[in-house]
């Protein structure tokens, strides 16, 4: 019996083992079909601060963040995004885009006070742009030269964002 409780624990663990790689692989593969890839222009529209281009965030890698606000992940990732817009890693190196936003933008910009500038993607042309397909909140890193260096999927923290910054520079 021993020898067989020890066969068995092997083959689980080479089981989860072999479910773990697949996984990986999977969000390898996802990750990397949008990855350096030009990124698409931004939108014109501006909904709050400056107008930016991607001609203007080229030199160093910044964030593009798509959310809506009437996604409730994007709002329990606001503040940390706007943390890091305000942190010396994050200054002047964010952009939200807000996707196809059917509801009150203004309300949720003035609740978590974003200080970088938003621009609109009314009929979601953008993030399709970016070859991006999931739910929001989806962030796209752009590396110096304006390419899609990765994107990052669900509720990002500061620490994240500060890291995928760093890793496409």
């Amino acid at each position: 019996m021993p020898g067989r409780l020890f066969t068995d624990r092997r083959a689980l663990r080479f089981a989860l083992v072999a479910v773990a790689l697949a996984l990986l692989a999977a969000g390898l593969l996802t990750h990397g079909a949008a990855a350096r890839r030009s990124a698409p222009a931004l939108p014109s529209r501006v909904l709050s601060g400056a107008p930016v281009t991607l001609a203007a965030l080229r030199g160093h890698p910044a964030a593009v963040v798509f959310w809506a606000s009437w996604c409730t992940d994007c709002h329990v990732e606001a503040s940390a995004v706007e943390r890091f817009a305000r942190s010396p890693a994050g200054r002047g190196r964010v952009v939200g885009i807000d996707y196809s936003d059917g509801g009150d933008w203004r309300g949720f910009l003035r609740r978590y006070g974003w200080s970088f500038p938003i621009l609109a993607d009314p009929d979601g042309a953008t993030l399709d742009g970016f070859g991006i397909t999931a739910s929001l909140p989806v962030t796209a890193i752009l590396d110096p030269s304006g390419r899609i260096a990765s994107a990052m999927f669900g509720v990002q923290t500061v620490a994240r964002l500060r890291s995928a910054l760093a890793a496409a520079s």
